[in-house]
């Protein structure tokens, strides 16, 4: 079990950078509907949000099961802490854009 919560840690920092690049190639294009816009915002900061979601549930099983350094516990709470500056940022160019955009 342990190596699938480490497993789970490695697919959250190999999934956050295509996010990123996809919300650039979202501000830009300039084809896209404000509905498709707002809706691919949506789902990239839902998914940051879910990811978080992920890293702390694995965080909470690697403490309660394994004997944990409590400095190696520390870096893997900054590694996902490090993924809410992102997802508010998200949230900000989603205010940005829907300002140049939207409605």
């Amino acid at each position: 079990m342990k190596s699938v919560a480490l497993a789970v840690l490695q697919l959250l920092a190999l999934a956050i950078p295509p996010i990123a690049v996809l919300i650039k190639m979202l501000r830009n294009s300039d084809d896209l509907p404000w509905s498709h816009r707002k809706w691919s915002f949506g789902m990239a900061i839902l998914s940051i949000v879910l990811f978080i979601s992920a890293g702390i549930a694995v965080l909470v099983y690697l403490s309660t099961e394994y004997a944990l350094n409590p400095l190696l516990q520390l870096a893997l709470a900054f590694t996902v802490l490090g993924l809410v500056p992102f997802a508010l940022f998200a949230g900000v160019l989603y205010k940005e854009h829907r300002m140049t955009f939207g409605p």
